[in-house]
């Protein structure tokens, strides 16, 4: 008895954390988001790069260098915290 205890135990534990491991986004998925929302935003001719990144109490910070044609080069911030992403400028003011 003791032994299936520990085997169904086992499983809820690795089950959790596999649910963890998959709820937050990876850096690779928030720079993907951003630069789709940054190229409807300035348009598809936009040249974005990324520049950084950084996870701080569940909010991933990606800092990207956008040119878009025509402008001057620009850096923004975009944050995604559960599912919810926010573009703004280098000072932290969103982006209209």
């Amino acid at each position: 008895m003791g032994r299936l205890t520990s085997v169904v135990i086992g499983g809820f534990v690795s089950l959790g954390l596999c649910a963890g491991a998959q709820a937050s986004t990876s850096v690779n998925e928030a720079y993907g988001q951003c630069k789709a929302e940054i190229k409807e935003k300035f348009g598809d001719a936009t040249r974005v790069k990324l520049k950084g990144s950084k996870k701080y109490k569940g909010t991933l910070t990606v800092k990207v260098s956008v040119m878009p044609e025509g402008s001057e080069r620009q850096r923004v911030l975009c944050q995604v915290t559960d599912d919810v992403l926010v573009l703004a400028d280098k000072k932290g003011e969103p982006l209209s």
